[in-house]
């Protein structure tokens, strides 16, 4: 296997690639768990380039999310609160839940 780029970033190959087709997307593990199955989440691109957040252990757990997961538990129901794509904010995506809270100006910028 050797490291490659191509138009959707860097991948994984066969040494005899395009010949063997095997190739495997390069991840970037955020550190935060599953909530489905508790693996560890990565940071995967879709084919125009849009940022997506998965499970690892993929296609066995299907979660995946456009909002930034973080470690952080939702006050009002206890599960993960993400940051909201596009917006300084936390939100709780639980059915029923609603929970929301803009991020301390430190925050905006990590």
């Amino acid at each position: 296997m050797v490291l490659r780029s191509g138009r959707y970033g860097a991948f994984y190959a066969c040494v005899k690639y395009p010949t063997c087709k095997f190739t495997k997307q390069k991840v970037k593990e955020l550190g935060v768990n599953c909530p489905q199955c508790g693996s560890p989440l990565v940071t995967k691109y879709g084919k125009n380039r849009t940022v997506f957040y998965s499970c690892s252990k993929y296609p066995d757990c299907n979660f995946s999310s456009w909002d930034l997961p973080t470690a952080e538990k939702c006050p009002d129901c206890g599960e993960m609160l993400y940051r909201k794509k596009g917006k300084n904010m936390l939100i709780c995506k639980k059915d029923g839940c609603g929970y929301k809270r803009d991020l301390p100006a430190e925050e905006e910028k990590a």
